[in-house]
């Protein structure tokens, strides 16, 4: 860890704490490999993952369409030339990791319960994907003071009791918004999913989908959305009003 430059560059207090568990994390790993972990791995967990990543087969076109998207989306802010690494494990969730991996769980790769659940691993490797896109302390600050609008808070606190909440409604808006541009979401997709997604909680989300249209060339995601602040589009008072309109727009071409 010591030699791992992400780390030495940080200051996030989050990646400290974990310096500083540095030998309780030794002390772990030891105490797995002592315990024949490393023959499990090769034996029993590695076989069964090798075998749902085989058959989830991705055409390297799609990941070039997912990260065109998302780079004609960032604007300056460049994103790298290759495709995130996937790592695939033995784990209940997804998440993104500041060197530009992404790990997800092995039942994204289940046909079967993405079909039950609308689970789908593209889907949520771009969501993933889209928080490497930086957000500002000015855009959380204006956040923050939209919890003085009714309507927001109320369903603010709602995300939040899922663990959601704040920025999370950008990367839904961006997801969606690129997972239907390349086909991978239609009409009717769009519009279930801000109506169901953390219980339609995230509110912002559809009020920034229809105005992405919008985004200039050259201009962050960022700033685009800091953009519709300053205009009036998201306002303490407002958001109801324009939350509504936009979803209405969605449902009459569902």
């Amino acid at each position: 860890m010591a030699l791992n430059n992400s780390i030495a560059r940080s200051n996030a207090e989050w990646v400290r704490n974990i310096v500083n568990l540095q030998p309780d994390i030794a002390y772990c790993i030891n105490t797995l490999n002592a315990a024949g972990y490393p023959e499990y791995w090769d034996n029993v967990i590695k076989p069964a993952l090798d075998r749902q990543i085989n058959d989830y087969p991705i055409a390297e076109e799609t990941l070039n369409d997912i990260h065109d998207a998302m780079t004609e989306l960032s604007g300056p802010e460049a994103l790298p030339p290759t495709h995130s690494n996937i790592y695939i494990l033995n784990i209940d969730n997804a998440f993104n990791l500041s060197d530009e991996s992404f790990c997800c769980t092995a039942l994204l790769l289940d046909p079967e319960l993405e079909k039950k659940f609308r689970l789908d691993f593209l889907k949520v490797y771009t969501h993933e994907n889209l928080h490497r896109l930086s957000v500002t302390d000015e855009l959380m600050r204006r956040l923050d003071d939209l919890m003085a609008d009714d309507f927001y808070r109320e369903n603010e606190n709602v995300a939040r009791s899922h663990n959601e909440g704040r920025n999370e409604a950008f990367v839904v808006a961006a997801e969606v918004f690129i997972s239907h541009k390349i086909g991978r979401r239609d009409a009717s997709s769009v519009y279930d999913e801000f109506n169901e997604y953390v219980d339609g909680s995230l509110v912002l989300a559809p009020i920034i989908y229809v105005h992405l249209h919008e985004k200039q060339n050259g201009e962050s995601f960022n700033d685009f959305i800091i953009r519709l602040f300053d205009n009036g589009t998201i306002k303490a008072g407002n958001v109801k009003a324009e939350y509504d309109k936009a979803m209405r727009r969605l449902k009459a071409v569902k």
